[in-house]
């Protein structure tokens, strides 16, 4: 016999499906001007993790097939850490795989470049995206890094986006970082 799993909120059986979503809960102040990968094992919330593949010493997420087709998307809620004082210069985010396990590199991602001719900086950035990856091994591993530049404040990688602006009104709570990864084949 056959264990199933069974999604608790929508009573689905997740047997042979894969998906896994994390969450970040607790907002991140990583160093100025210095990449930083996302700590969601340490700072995050897994929602879904359908086969267990969460890496959280290393923040990723390893692919459970060799040879499956995945839809993987991320957003980044990235402020400066006092959201009245308006210090970002430029800011870039995304993906990057380890087809090896280990050795990570770029793959997808978004970038922001704030300051203009009269040396204006923003105060906060959303970097999302999504696409398709086919795998080609049983190693593969993803993850989020991101890079922030300021004028005199660090940045945060926000939890929740009331980080992200002034207002205290709706959607405060809404989660601001997170990844999603779907095996759609």
């Amino acid at each position: 016999m056959a264990l199933t799993k069974v999604d608790p909120v929508h009573g689905i059986d997740l047997a042979d499906k894969e998906y896994f979503h994390v969450d970040l809960t607790t907002d991140q102040q990583p160093t100025d001007d210095t990449a930083a990968v996302v700590d969601f094992g340490g700072k995050g919330t897994v929602i879904y993790d359908t086969k267990s593949n969460f890496d959280s010493s290393n923040d990723a997420y390893l692919l459970g097939s060799s040879d499956g087709v995945y839809l993987i998307s991320f957003n980044i809620g990235i402020a400066t850490d006092s959201i009245t004082s308006e210090s970002i210069i430029h800011t870039r985010g995304g993906i990057e795989v380890a087809t090896d396990g280990s050795t990570y590199v770029a793959l997808k991602g978004s970038g922001k470049q704030l300051r203009d001719s009269a040396s204006d900086n923003g105060g906060s950035v959303v970097l999302s995206g999504s696409f398709i990856y086919k795998a080609t091994n049983a190693t593969t591993k993803i993850r989020i890094n991101t890079h922030t530049d300021s004028v005199s404040a660090n940045a945060l990688i926000c939890a929740t986006v009331s980080q992200l602006t002034q207002s205290t009104t709706a959607l405060t709570d809404a989660r601001a970082t997170w990844l999603t990864v779907v095996r759609i084949a």
